[in-house]
């Protein structure tokens, strides 16, 4: 048995096949000016939009393709956790984190979505009328091994005519049966439901489901950038453009209309400006744009001024796949089988199976703490059941076959911060995850782990789980497992939160629910940054 916590996982990725306005030099762009300037590929979906109303718009990325990693972020301080540096998994390349993220479909329950109507006054944040962005996103399609999915899924939930591809896994793994068998022998904790996806409260599990068409990724940048969308005369992408800064024209105002960035032109890396008539989009992601905003000025004027940044406004805070992992010559024959036929383990994520859970409300955490889940039908942990060996801070033994079991706080109350490390926009910033500071989070990472042992021991388990590895065989604990959780402990790739919204009219948060940085005109953020603590289900 090998357990770990929240991981960073990807697929290979697919090539992007895109013609039209794709520019790799700004000498190429037909001008300056334009209606929306986007900043990042996370905004593909609202480029997409606005063209559909031949708006221009300029989306500005910062990498040259969708194979290439740019932000590998690490933290500056994780004192907390008994590391002193260890990766952050915000990573994207230059069309977003749909390029390379574990590809997993979740919606998330109701109460999240709920919570930021009650919290924001936003009525169009509510769980029905995101349904029908849910369709409208959503193409679900055959598995790639066209196997019979009677019985995995509800289709009456799900959408045939949306833009990104949604499947079931098409190569089985030899846990499936073992998972299933456990829904049965610990019927009162396993719970299997046809759709997880579809409950009014999501704690069971259910097969996974994921971002997959044919066997291929089905990335934002795939679904709503593509060939049919790309060649639209209003729709400009610039690669290579890093931004740095948004300005005020108007120095007498808050409105910010220029977007300032960096990119190279004839050998040399130079700053160069472009206009947005209407309104500049934020979407960055949560550590990006936050880093945007603090260069430009908008943030806390003491903690800017210590590195230098002039405050322009002030919002205010806020089998196994081991073998293939081991063998080069392995794993060259499965991407030539997957090149050939789409076919294959590498048509998937490595996750097979997926599950939610609450702590009991008589639990000793829950009845001396606020619960910080978004009500009594969201989970607080979630287990995804991996056939392979899978912990982010360590390298995988040269021999030995592992499942590993990804034990994840979704409803953690802990909060870290990001700050700017100097003067220099294209300085990475210093980033605290603070994982593990609350009381809270360490009694339920240490019931996640109870839980995954116990699903474990299940029957279903004999003779294929044999035993547990490393420093988990010996946290026969609550100290000792503690001790081990800090040393493994790691972020599930979604940070969120940096930049948070809250009612109109309120002098907390940074954006109101129609995604308008509070005071100012022309600046939107469209991120998981907005978000007021990560969906219960991420």
């Amino acid at each position: 048995m090998l357990l770990h916590l929240p991981l960073l996982s990807s697929l290979f990725l697919c090539t992007l096949s895109c013609y039209g306005a794709i520019y790799e030099s700004i000498a190429d762009l037909p001008g300056t000016k334009f209606d929306f300037v986007i900043i990042g590929g996370t905004g593909a979906v609202v480029a997409n939009r606005l063209t559909e109303e031949d708006f221009s718009v300029l989306v500005l990325k910062a990498g040259p393709s969708d194979r290439d990693l740019l932000w590998n972020y690490s933290d500056y301080r994780a004192t907390l956790t008994q590391q002193q540096n260890y990766h952050i998994s915000e990573r994207s390349c230059a069309w977003g984190s749909t390029s390379i993220n574990a590809v997993i479909y979740i919606r998330c329950p109701p109460e999240d979505y709920n919570c930021y109507v009650n919290f924001t006054g936003g009525p169009g944040w509510s769980w029905e009328n995101l349904k029908t962005y849910f369709f409208k996103n959503e193409k679900w399609v055959p598995p790639a091994d066209g196997h019979n999915t009677i019985g995995q899924y509800d289709p009456a939930i799900h959408s045939l005519d949306g833009m990104n591809a949604v499947s079931l896994q098409g190569y089985p793994q030899p846990t499936d049966e073992r998972v299933l068998r456990v829904t049965s022998e610990l019927s009162d904790e396993c719970v299997n439901i046809l759709q997880y996806n579809s409950a009014p409260h999501i704690t069971p599990q259910g097969y996974m489901q994921a971002t997959i068409n044919d066997g291929k990724r089905n990335s934002a940048v795939v679904s709503y950038l593509g060939p049919n969308f790309i060649t639209r005369a209003s729709l400009h992408v610039l690669l290579g453009a890093q931004v740095t800064r948004v300005i005020q024209s108007d120095k007498s105002e808050p409105s910010f209309d220029i977007v300032e960035f960096s990119a190279s032109s004839e050998g040399s890396t130079w700053l160069f400006n472009v206009i947005a008539t209407k309104e500049i989009i934020l979407s960055a992601r949560a550590i990006g744009t936050l880093h945007i905003l603090l260069n430009s000025g908008i943030g806390d004027a003491v903690e800017l001024s210590e590195v230098g940044v002039q405050n322009k406004w002030y919002v205010n805070d806020t089998d196994t796949w081991d073998d293939i992992f081991r063998n080069l010559t392995h794993q060259h024959d499965l991407v030539l089988q997957w090149n050939e036929t789409k076919m294959g383990p590498l048509v998937d994520t490595p996750f097979s199976h997926i599950a939610w859970s609450r702590l009991p409300d008589d639990s000793p955490i829950v009845e001396r703490v606020n619960d910080p889940a978004a009500g009594r039908n969201t989970p607080h942990l979630e287990l995804d059941v991996q056939n392979a060996w899978s912990i982010p801070v360590s390298t995988i033994p040269g021999t030995g076959n592992f499942m590993s079991i990804a034990t994840c706080v979704v409803s953690a109350a802990s909060r870290g911060t990001v700050k700017l490390n100097s003067s220099d926009p294209l300085d990475l910033p210093l980033i605290d995850p603070a994982n593990l500071a609350s009381e809270f989070d360490v009694s339920a990472m240490m019931e996640a782990v109870k839980s995954t042992r116990r699903f474990l021991s299940a029957p279903a388990w004999e003779s294929y789980v044999l035993d547990a590895y490393g420093g988990l065989v010996n946290a026969t604990t609550d100290e000792i497992l503690e001790e081990y959780m800090r040393e493994n402990v790691g972020t599930a790739a979604h940070p969120v939160g940096t930049a948070s919204m809250s009612p109109k009219f309120t002098d907390y948060g940074v954006v109101d629910p129609d995604f308008l940085v509070k005071g100012v005109s022309g600046l939107h953020v469209v991120d998981a940054s907005i978000f007021l603590g990560c969906p219960n289900l991420s």
